[in-house]
């Protein structure tokens, strides 16, 4: 079973629509391109992901037609179509996508040095903040050595004065001592002379 001369017709100029929206659609990623000062490697990539996109839509579109299978003069109506918005429509478009890429990279300029200044401003801010930050610890922190150094300086003078008062008090236990020692050898002498007498 054929398909009619009529339904034909209908989807070559369906598929002229088809083909203005996809100009419309290339239209939209080449001023992301201008906008962005899009490189050679940026181009060639994004036109083979533009075709792909072509493709999968120019089957989807095919599909209710011809059960996916696509026809030589749908192609050639989205060809006509594709020509057709870029000669016209597409050329008014792209000086204004150009001019609007103008105003853009403007304004992305702009933009780009108020918060180069912002964040020239938050590191001199950080730096600042940082230096104050490590002057307190260095102090906090020799602050804390001073503290260890006199605890450890009075803890040694407790521990000299402890032993120089036990040194003492051995001097004075030794003395008293040796002279209850000598005095009981005086009595004893005393007592034997007396014995003896």
């Amino acid at each position: 079973m054929g398909i009619s001369l009529s339904a034909q017709t209908a989807y070559f100029l369906w598929s002229l629509v088809m083909g203005a929206a996809l100009a419309v659609l290339y239209d939209i990623v080449r001023a992301i391109r201008m906008a962005f000062r899009a490189g050679k490697v940026h181009i060639i990539v994004s036109d083979v992901l533009f075709f792909a996109v072509c493709g999968v839509l120019t089957s989807l579109f095919a599909l209710p037609f011809n059960k996916g299978g696509v026809r030589g003069f749908i192609l050639f109506g989205e060809a006509v179509g594709f020509l057709a918005y870029r000669l016209t429509a597409g050329a008014v478009m792209g000086k204004v996508y150009a001019i609007s890429a103008r105003i853009f990279q403007s304004f992305v300029q702009k933009i780009r040095k108020i918060l180069e200044k912002i964040f020239k401003y938050l590191l001199k801010a950080m730096g600042i903040l940082l230096y104050n930050v490590s002057v307190v610890i260095d102090k906090s922190r020799k602050k804390a050595q001073e503290r260890k150094k006199r605890k450890r300086a009075a803890a040694a003078r407790k521990r000299q004065s402890y032993r120089s008062r036990q040194y003492h008090k051995g001097k004075i236990y030794e003395q008293k001592t040796y002279s209850k020692t000598a005095d009981r050898g005086k009595k004893s002498v005393r007592q034997h002379k007396r014995l003896a007498g």
